[in-house]
């Protein structure tokens, strides 16, 4: 029994045995009583016989006596000193034994409280995440709340490495993305009334009377609806907008907690991006195939997943950022698509959507091409339904509209294009306006359709251009007019400019020449050559230009 209850004494705490019971120790008091009184005894004794039996004198007998005595108490000052050294040393190792105990009992506390803690925010997340199913917008609104304060608690939880930390995150981002992507069929039969109600408006206006963005929407709205059966508004309209606006606000809500902790986004007038990362930026965000049916207009969105979502009623990114990549493959915009003033500042991907309604980029910043991102403006293969503005958007890097389908009409006025412009393909249903857009690189319109007027009267383009085997099948493109004349570059090589309709093209292009820098090239009438190297800062303005082609 007694070496099982030794066993279980941490080792540390052992004291070992010659410490415990030294020799001294265990005779000390024999050791002390003898040394005490042999030493006096001797200290009698000796001197006296020394003297009576030696002739020693009577004070050198007393000075060894005295000798003696100091001896011996020598010796047995020794013993108490040894006697309280180890008592010393005993209290000592009791006493780290204490400490060290205290250490590990605070330390075993510790990882209590911390269990404690953690399995505390995991109830509460539990209960949040139910609290999402809840019918009521306020307790849904709740939930979300805790769910953003508890990934805060997470990332600044020190117990964790950063890689746990992310982990326990990006768990509970996973879900604030799912809510947002979870149906909501409300979305979809509020927008057909809201539409409904905007076409009923629109048809009771005078023809004459009506906007061309409007003319434009009416159209679109009566091609929505022109298959569509005998439609019955719903009885209880102002309950179902009531419940449709709450969950607006929910939805909403997620992004605008995202958005105070994503990256911050701020370009310069060189069009240099600046991207300072946020607490929330290195997580992984998915709203592909989300319903959004709210506006998310003056947010930062730090990854826009947005493939192959479904934006009911006017989708609103007005003033919006987009710090990492914009994702919009395939996505479906029902009615308007307002992304003015919006900046892009990884690439902004648009392939294959489909723009039912008007499409807002004026003034919108397309910076992926800027160096530290390396990427590019993708509208390949887009649709544009009703008309689309990208008058003064700025694309920093190259802008890809191959094969893009405008049915409305397209105003690229006072664009600006770093990187290649490529409309190769692309069908322009209505008017197509570049006036006074700036190319900076190779613009391509090979094979494009142009239905309707074409204008590029003021563009100014630096690089190759080509419209080979372009159609235009009302009007010839327009170049040039009495004020206004676009600009070609005479840094290039005359061959680098292509100007040749398809062949069955009922209009084409009405070619001159121009002369400028000893060189000849051939251009649409009224257009001029101009000289990169002549800018002159004080007039604004180029000094070297060519006269008009003829």
């Amino acid at each position: 029994m007694p070496s099982n209850n030794a066993s279980s004494i941490p080792e540390s705490q052992v004291i070992p045995k010659a410490q415990e019971n030294p020799w001294y120790i265990q005779h000390f008091t024999r050791l002390l009583i003898g040394f005490g009184l042999g030493g006096g005894a001797i200290a009698l004794v000796l001197p006296w016989m020394l003297w009576l039996f030696c002739g020693m004198s009577s004070g050198s007998s007393d000075q060894l006596r005295l000798h003696l005595l100091y001896v011996t108490g020598g010796v047995i000052a020794v013993l108490t000193l040894l006697q309280t050294n180890w008592k010393n040393q005993g209290d000592r190792i009791k006493i780290d034994a204490d400490i060290k105990k205290n250490e590990q009992d605070a330390e075993k506390n510790e990882r209590d409280h911390i269990r404690q803690v953690h399995a505390e925010r995991r109830s509460r997340y539990t209960k949040a995440v139910e609290q999402l199913a809840d019918e009521k917008a306020a307790v849904r609104l709740g939930g979300i709340y805790t769910l953003v304060g508890l990934v805060d608690e997470w990332l600044a939880d020190e117990t964790l490495d950063p890689e746990e930390q992310q982990k326990e995150g990006q768990v509970i981002i996973n879900n604030l993305c799912s809510y947002s992507r979870s149906p909501f069929p409300l979305a979809e039969k509020i927008d057909e009334y809201e539409a409904r109600q905007e076409l009923k408006e629109l048809e009771s206006k005078k023809p004459d009377t009506l906007l061309p963005d409007e003319s434009s929407k009416l159209d679109t709205l009566r091609k929505r609806f022109e298959d569509s059966a005998e439609y019955q508004e719903p009885d209880n309209i102002a309950a179902l907008q009531a419940a449709f606006h709450e969950e607006q606000d929910v939805r909403r809500a997620i992004f605008e907690e995202m958005s105070k902790r994503s990256s911050k986004v701020s370009m310069g007038k060189n069009k240099k991006v600046t991207v300072t990362p946020g607490t929330w930026s290195t997580f992984g965000f998915d709203f592909s195939r989300a319903p959004i049916f709210y506006p998310l207009n003056n947010l930062t969105i730090e990854q826009g997943n947005f493939v192959s979502a479904r934006f009911y009623g006017e989708a609103d990114f007005g003033g919006a950022k987009f710090a990492g990549a914009a994702d919009f493959r395939d996505a479906k915009f029902a009615g308007a698509a307002d992304f003015r003033d919006a900046k892009f500042a990884g690439a902004a991907d648009f392939g294959g959507a489909e723009f039912t309604g008007l499409a807002y980029f004026d003034y919108a910043e397309f910076a992926g091409g800027h160096a530290e991102f390396d990427e590019a403006a993708d509208f390949n293969n887009a649709k544009f339904t009703g008309n689309a503005n990208f008058e003064n958007a700025m694309f920093a890097g190259d802008a890809d509209f191959d094969g893009a389908k405008f049915a409305g009409a397209a105003y690229f006025g006072e664009a600006e294009f770093a990187g290649t412009a490529d409309f190769d393909g692309a069908k322009f249903a209505r008017a197509a306006g570049f006036g006074n857009a700036t190319f900076t690189e190779n613009a391509y319109f090979s094979s494009a359709e142009f239905t309707e007027d074409a204008y590029f009267r003021g563009a100014k383009f630096s690089g190759k251009t080509s419209f080979e085997e372009a159609y235009f099948e009302k009007c010839a493109p327009i170049f040039a007019d009495a004020s206004n004349s676009a600009r070609f570059s005479a840094q290039v090589d005359p061959q680098d400019y292509l100007f040749e309709e398809h062949p069955e093209s009922p209009h084409g292009f009405s070619c001159g020449t121009a002369k400028l820098l000893n060189r000849t090239f051939v251009l649409p009438f009224g257009a001029v050559l101009y000289d990169p190297d002549s800018w002159d800062e004080e007039k604004q303005d180029y000094t070297r230009v060519s006269e008009p082609a003829q």
